[in-house]
This record gives C-alpha cells, sequence and structure tokens, in this order.
C-alpha cells in the first residue's frame, strides 16, 4: 500500500511538472508571437487605430500683428481734406467715442459686447456672464445726423468671425451698408451694397468676387456723395451704386456679435 502511495506520489509531481512545462512553452510561444507582430508592418486597420489614438498637436493660435499704421487705399480711395474722425484705439477711452447698437432685437443678456484690447477695437460676443457667441448684426456708431457726404475706411482683422462692413447716414433703423463675407463661408455674393430702411433689407448692388481671408490685415473704405455709394477693398473699388432715400446720417463698424473681429485706424473724412 505504501508502494502504490508513493506511486501515486511520484505519478502527481510527473503530472504537476509536465503541466508546468506546457505553461512555460506556451508563454514562451506567445513571447514569440508578440515579438513577431510588433516588429511586423502595420496593417491599414491598424494604422487608422494609431492615427485615432496619437492625436496631431494643434498649433497655438498665432499672435494678431499690428495694423497697418494707415490703410492702403492704393490711390482709389478719395482723399480729403477734412478728418471728422480718427480712431487708433490706443486706450479704453477711445471706445467712448461709440455707441454700441444691436441691430437685431434681443433680449439684454443676448446684447452685443464691444470692448478695446491691445490697441484694437474687438467685438467681443455678448455681454457678460453669459458671452456666448450670437450670429445678430451688430455695429458701434459715431458721429451725428448732420453727416451728408464722406468717406469711412478702417483696417479690419477677422479671428473667427465670418462678416465685415461699414456703415453710413444711418438715421434710426435706416443706413447704408457696405458688407464682406469671408472667402471659406459658403455665402454668394461676397460683396454687398445695402440699403435699411427702418430694419428692412434691399440689396442696391453686389459683387460675386472673393471676399476676405481670415488672420490677416485688410482695409475696408464705403464713400458717400450726394447720390453716389463706392465701396473699396484693400484699397481697389468694388462696387458702387445710385440711391437717394437717405440723404445724412451717422458713420458706423459692422459685424455680428460672434467675436472675434478686430477694427484699427478708423478715419472719416470728407469734403
Amino acid at each position: 500500500m505504501c508502494a502504490a502511495i508513493r506511486s501515486g506520489c511520484a505519478a502527481d509531481q510527473g503530472m504537476k511538472q509536465s503541466r508546468s512545462s506546457l505553461v512555460i512553452a506556451a508563454a514562451m510561444i506567445g513571447a514569440v508571437v508578440a515579438m513577431l507582430l510588433m516588429s511586423a508592418p502595420a496593417t491599414p486597420g491598424q494604422a487608422e487605430q494609431q492615427d485615432l489614438i496619437v492625436l496631431p498637436t494643434v498649433p497655438p493660435t498665432s499672435t494678431v500683428p499690428p495694423a497697418p499704421a494707415r490703410p492702403a487705399t492704393g490711390g482709389a480711395v478719395p482723399q480729403s481734406a477734412t478728418t471728422r474722425l480718427a480712431d487708433t484705439f490706443d486706450t479704453d477711452v477711445s471706445l467712448g467715442a461709440w455707441r454700441i447698437v444691436d441691430l437685431e432685437p434681443v433680449p439684454p443678456e443676448r446684447q452685443a459686447s464691444w470692448i478695446v484690447a491691445d490697441g484694437r477695437l474687438q467685438q467681443n460676443r455678448t455681454v457678460p456672464p453669459l458671452r456666448d457667441p450670437s450670429i445678430h448684426e451688430t455695429a458701434v456708431i459715431a458721429g451725428n445726423a448732420s453727416w451728408s457726404d464722406y468717406t469711412i475706411s478702417a483696417s479690419f482683422y477677422d479671428q473667427e468671425n465670418a462678416n465685415v462692413g461699414l456703415i453710413v447716414r444711418r438715421q434710426g433703423n435706416s443706413y447704408y451698408r457696405y458688407r464682406i463675407i469671408r472667402d471659406d463661408y459658403e455665402a454668394r455674393p461676397k460683396h454687398l451694397l445695402e440699403k435699411v430702411v427702418n430694419g428692412d433689407v434691399t440689396i442696391i448692388a453686389a459683387l460675386d468676387a472673393s471676399g476676405y481671408g481670415a488672420r490677416t490685415w485688410h482695409t475696408i473704405a464705403l464713400s458717400v456723395s450726394g447720390s453716389q455709394l463706392r465701396a473699396y477693398f484693400d484699397g481697389q473699388p468694388t462696387i458702387s451704386a445710385s440711391d437717394t432715400s437717405l440723404a445724412a446720417g451717422e458713420a458706423g463698424l459692422y459685424t455680428r456679435a460672434i467675436g472675434g473681429m478686430l477694427f484699427d485706424n478708423v478715419t472719416v473724412t470728407s469734403p
């Protein structure tokens, strides 16, 4: 009986040794397979999975360069002797010369916010505490109702908006407007000369040409003399029209309350 027990114990030990050998062998085979898989070229599916995991590094937003000292008119924009307004937004005091206007009805918490920062006038989304971007139209207005014949010009830099423009002869909710739409925005035509009367918009001239590029300084100008309106972009004439609906009024800068639109070197001159 003792011999049988010893024989059984020996058999158990042999089985344990055999199982241990199998485990070791399996582990070695697994290690070899893993090494082969790691050294093999990645299949398209594997490459796609790797791309999904390893995200590319997104460069930070570049610093906005200074605006040109004077808008580049190229000699096309009318040159006038009398300066009615000139603003380079060097201090917060500059905003006091402008009146913020929402061109569409909005609740108080969605009103547009404009600030002066870093020597520029900025459309800064909507008022605190929400400060959400909004697509409604907004403007800053200066001057008075007696201004008749004049040219307004400005430098602008679009970080995240899509519409920019100038306003002339504004009286209440009526005015003329030159509006340009950014290149990568789908709406066309890109250049629009509009008449707004009591909030109703009529296109009086349009140009189906390229708009403007983001994240670079451009210049825009709008001249009004008698019944003639002439618009300019980067120093070159774009569209013109004749209209007698509005004889005089304030001047202004236009965009949407999305934020990210910067203005500098604004001038209003007259003959």
